[in-house]
């Protein structure tokens, strides 16, 4: 999905996050047979993206435009905000749509990185500019780790 996005960009650029997020909703209904949907409460608050399936939370997912490290910091704690216990794969989806995307993925990694929550890299990903994995801790548990993928997509304004 963020390759059609990063393709179309006439299409997509000019959308707001929500748009943004439910073009994800689509693709992830297309696999997971309706089992995605946007805004439902889990933990302190309402995830962008949450897939259920028999009643277990398979993934959680944040969407944010890129504004900034410090609004990049508080994205991550409040993603972690929306896990409970049981929960072990989440998501950043970090749309950008300024230009140097390069320099904004290596300062999302560095923030991540710094984040208190941060236990160590994770599982290398074949492409780094699409997928960037970490190992969290929950906020309430250094033992419980969640599997945290940093996921940009490239949308600058023409």
């Amino acid at each position: 999905m963020a390759l059609s996005l990063e393709r179309n960009l006439t299409t997509f650029a000019g959308l707001h996050e929500e748009e943004l997020r439910n073009h994800f909703l689509l693709q992830l209904n297309g696999t997971f047979e309706g089992a995605a949907a946007a805004e439902l409460f889990n933990g302190a608050g309402k995830t962008d993206i949450l897939v259920r399936i028999e009643n277990r939370n398979v993934f959680i997912g944040e969407c944010k435009i890129w504004t900034g490290e410090s609004a990049f910091a508080s994205a991550i704690d409040q993603l972690l905000g929306y896990t409970v216990w049981r929960d072990s794969k989440a998501a950043l989806v970090l749309f950008i749509k300024q230009k140097d995307a390069t320099a904004i993925v290596e300062k999302a990694d560095s923030v991540i990185r710094k984040h208190s929550n941060f236990k160590r890299l994770g599982a290398p990903s074949p492409d780094a500019s699409s997928r960037r994995n970490y190992v969290v801790h929950q906020t309430d548990d250094e033992n419980r780790e969640i599997q945290l993928a940093l996921l940009p997509v490239v949308i600058r304004q023409l």
